[in-house]
């Protein structure tokens, strides 16, 4: 792990490839680390210097100072990017992820030459799933004394995988279970209660909804069609308000898609990354 400090927030970045290829940025999701992304890093590090950060508040990385914000985090991110390269990068980008890459794409454009967007959250609202059984864990994560009643409880009646895995995967999934105990693991962070609950409440506030017409970056959208996180009417959004995205639903896929069917999602990741930009502007 390389240790940055940027404006003096310390973030912890996952970094493999060359230090002297192009940049690409990887972005993780709500309740997740760098390690959501992992799966895609041997493919994307034959060609670029990958970066697989822990947002402030996860895993690795310490909370900011203030209330976490979509706004924030692609704020520090683009100052990231302008520490690490002079060239635009591609953004990997899953679920909550996405969400900050479309964020740095909307405000910062000329920093991003292609996007690769994993089940990203554009409404911001999870699916009904989610709301009814995770919610309310989330909000009694945000208080000293319930966060610590929730996990005394977790691990003696199964909170995590009650609740976790019907929402996160495909009913015939393929993800291993080490990689599930992992993610899992992510997931239930004692420490990380305050910023589930704060990243819950920023998604709904940034309803990226009408707003993705502009974007004329190339982009790979890549959803599972048994997302119950989030839902596919999301999807529909791309499909409606962006359709010069390259959107591609894959069956027998949940929403990590890139561990549930990797040889799928990585033969998309592939030829988009090795169409010349050229060629993909003029098809966009």
């Amino acid at each position: 792990m390389t240790l940055y400090n940027i404006n003096g927030q310390q973030l912890h970045v996952h970094e493999e490839g060359s230090p002297t290829g192009k940049v690409a940025l990887l972005i993780h999701g709500w309740g997740s680390s760098w390690y959501a992304v992992s799966p895609l890093l041997p493919l994307l590090r034959q060609r670029y210097r990958c970066l697989a950060v822990d947002l402030p508040g996860y895993c690795a990385s310490p909370r900011g100072p203030e209330r976490a914000t979509m706004a924030g985090y692609a704020d520090l991110l683009t100052t990231l990017i302008g520490e690490v390269t002079t060239q635009p990068v591609v953004l990997v980008g899953h679920s909550m992820g996405g969400m900050i890459s479309l964020m740095i794409a909307l405000k910062r454009p000329e920093l991003v030459e292609r996007m690769v967007l994993l089940c990203p959250t554009i409404s911001g609202h999870l699916s009904l799933l989610i709301n009814l059984t995770l919610f309310p864990f989330v909000v009694l994560e945000r208080f000293p004394l319930t966060n610590v009643i929730v996990g005394v409880f977790e691990p003696l009646v199964g909170i995590t995988d009650r609740l976790l895995r019907a929402p996160l995967f495909a009913d015939r999934t393929d993800i291993s279970n080490e990689d599930y105990e992992r993610i899992k693991a992510d997931t239930r962070r004692r420490d990380q209660g305050r910023i589930r609950a704060e990243c819950f409440r920023a998604m709904r506030e940034n309803d990226l909804r009408g707003k993705l017409g502009p974007i004329d970056i190339p982009s790979l959208v890549i959803w599972g069609l048994e997302d119950n996180t989030v839902p596919l009417r999301d999807a529909s959004v791309v499909a409606r308000e962006w359709p010069q995205a390259d959107l591609r639903v894959i069956p027998n896929a949940g929403h990590w898609p890139q561990f549930e069917t990797p040889e799928i999602t990585g033969r998309y990741v592939r030829a988009f990354l090795s169409t010349p930009l050229k060629l993909l502007k003029v098809e966009f």
